[in-house]
């Protein structure tokens, strides 16, 4: 297990060193691989919490340059609307997960643009500022995503989500 953890920390590690398009598509491919094989999460990194979704910190990168998380989300559970200060990749461990998209806000409210369904493998990227969503577990059992953020460990809390108070 802390083997498949120690090579998509590896390829993050790789990726991070790239131009921001190449980054992107190595993140991704990392995700990629780190979700063909849904059974190396520790099981305490597996965790539900039936009152919200949980954050497990998998890695944080000794530089600050990323961080890699697990999100388990019982049935039910959502994020509120929001977009990142960061760069941000998500990888749909196991499970499936409906995103719902948005679009540029107008008048301080975002507009909605579509939602679809992430089953198991299912892999997204959007670069800092990029990208608005909110991210549901509508299915009748658990759902968990790996999240690659573009901070260091002690900025999980502060600097990745921009919450928005309402959507249209």
């Amino acid at each position: 297990m802390q083997q498949e953890l120690a090579r998509l920390a590896a390829l993050v590690d790789a990726a991070v060193d790239h131009d921001a398009e190449s980054m992107g598509r190595a993140v991704l491919a990392a995700l990629r691989e780190a979700t063909a094989t849904p059974v190396w999460l520790p099981l305490e990194r597996r965790r539900v919490n039936h009152e919200n979704y949980a954050r497990h910190l998998l890695h944080g990168d000794p530089r600050g340059r990323f961080s890699i998380l697990s999100i388990v989300w019982d049935h039910g559970q959502q994020s509120p609307v929001h977009g990142h200060h960061c760069w941000c990749a998500v990888g749909v461990y196991l499970g499936t997960l409906t995103e719902t998209r948005y679009r540029e806000e107008v008048a301080g409210v975002p507009l909605f643009a579509g939602t679809k369904a992430r089953p198991a493998g299912s892999l997204s990227f959007d670069a800092a500022g990029a990208g608005i969503h909110r991210i549901a577990n509508e299915s009748g059992g658990v759902a968990i995503s790996l999240h690659v953020y573009g901070v260091g460990a002690s900025e999980i809390s502060t600097r990745v989500n921009r919450i928005l108070a309402h959507a249209a």
